[in-house]
């Protein structure tokens, strides 16, 4: 291989493997984060598997024994637990700067869990006016509406859909105690303002019980966590800090009392369901990645290789499935009483192309053997080799793609002691 195409190899593939390791390394992590858990909690819901659901939803705590569970006529239905979430707000976690507003680590009471097994049941896609929401009744008989809509399909600023239903086939819902005091009754309307589903707790569910008491005053600390943002004296946030984690040890030392509740970084539905994740998203991205180093080879060997793919095809095709092939062969007339050697020398014109300065590789064969004439800029573009009297055939040239040759013979026919060939190059039209 000459010079210039070493050199381009090393680049293209130093180039191309990095940007295979940046893959290898990021892609699986990519998966877990972005798109496998709903694809986990597709499947667990699918099959009734309702805590693995609820702790890839990734609340601090939750109560295994679900609050809610209700099933619609003809299939599907709504869950609830009861859990405790931790606020977070992207831009306070990457700059801490602007966490003087922010609840940015506060936690909040919700009933937590999904609508499920509704496909083609629940039409909530329409691009402008989609009447699709929840209507919550309180155990005080007030109605609530909360929007079920998250995602805007066409870019026109009014929500069209519900990205997981859309995805998935499910709907998360959260319900929070800082939007309504208590649950009764819960009434789902579909696109057109129709009502389709309505599930009703037998009891009202508010958010007073004994696993929401483990977490004591919650209100006292979001306090803590908020003057801990808020101050700029080192002393104070570390007395802050102290009391948080003195509470939070202490919610999860009751948590673990109780085998209903549960933290959920601690459950085995956790460590379970992570190993789902991970596993799946490992699945996702080994192939991606297998495929992108055997299509940056595949590159490299047609662009700059020695076209071993090629080579390795024709030998297999040819000699062991013994394929038969027109192969160009001198005529008997051309080498009859021939036999003897030429000095062929072929040289490059490179008059239209004085810029060129590359190396060219040009190949013609025989009876099976390869005749490579190695042309190259220090050696004047002319090459010389000892050929048998005869005809010689499939010419192939090795050259920078953006040049190529006007007359390259198909056929060299090599007479007489000695031969000259000029083998002109040209620009080729983009």
């Amino acid at each position: 291989m000459k010079k210039s195409r070493i050199f381009a190899a090393v680049v293209y593939f130093i180039f191309t493997f990095g940007i295979g390791v940046v893959f290898a390394l990021t892609l699986p992590g990519y998966f877990a984060t972005f798109t496998v858990p709903a694809q986990v909690i597709e499947d667990a819901l699918s099959g009734n598997d309702f805590l693995t659901g609820i702790v890839l939803a990734e609340p601090v705590g939750f109560y295994r024994k679900p609050v809610l569970d209700c099933k619609f006529e003809g299939g599907g239905g709504v869950i609830l637990f009861e859990t405790v979430f931790e606020e977070y707000d992207k831009e306070t976690a990457e700059d801490p700067e602007t966490a003087s507003s922010s609840r940015h680590g506060m936690l909040y009471k919700a009933l937590e869990g999904y609508v499920y097994g509704v496909e083609g049941k629940y039409d909530v896609f329409s691009k402008g006016g989609n009447a699709t929401s929840l209507h919550v009744t309180t155990a005080e008989g007030e109605e609530k509406v909360l929007p079920l809509l998250d995602y805007d399909a066409d870019g026109d600023g009014i929500k069209d859909g519900i990205s997981t239903f859309t995805q998935n086939g499910f709907i998360v819902l959260e319900l929070r105690e800082s939007d309504l005091p208590s649950v009764k009754k819960l009434d789902f309307f579909d696109r057109t303002g129709a009502k389709v589903f309505t599930a009703e707790a037998d009891e009202p569910l508010d958010f007073q019980s004994k696993f929401f008491d483990t977490f004591g005053n919650i209100e006292e600390y979001n306090e803590w966590v908020a003057a801990g943002l808020a101050s700029s004296n080192e002393e104070e946030k570390a007395k802050f800090n102290a009391k948080r984690n003195e509470y939070v040890e202490s919610v999860i030392e009751k948590l673990e009392e109780d085998p209903d509740c549960a933290v959920t970084s601690h459950s085995a539905e956790y460590e379970a369901a992570v190993k789902a994740v991970n596993k799946r998203a490992n699945k996702k991205a080994i192939p991606f990645v297998i495929i992108y180093f055997v299509a940056i080879y595949i590159i490299a060997d047609f662009l700059l290789g020695s076209h071993y793919i090629i080579k390795f095809f024709k030998w297999f095709l040819f000699k062991v499935c013994k394929i038969p092939h027109k192969e160009k062969k001198p005529r008997d007339e051309d080498v009859f009483g021939h036999d003897y050697f030429s000095t062929v020398t072929l040289e490059l014109d490179l008059s239209e192309v004085p810029e060129f300065n590359g190396s060219v590789e040009i190949k013609y064969t025989r009876g099976g053997e390869e005749f490579i004439f190695t042309l190259l800029k220090e050696n004047g573009y002319s090459s010389t080799l000892r050929m048998k009297a005869g005809v010689y055939v499939n010419p192939f040239i090795d050259i920078d793609r953006t040049y190529g040759p006007v007359d390259l013979p198909d056929n060299l026919e090599v007479e007489g002691y000695q031969m000259n060939k000029t083998i002109k190059i040209v620009k080729r039209e983009v």
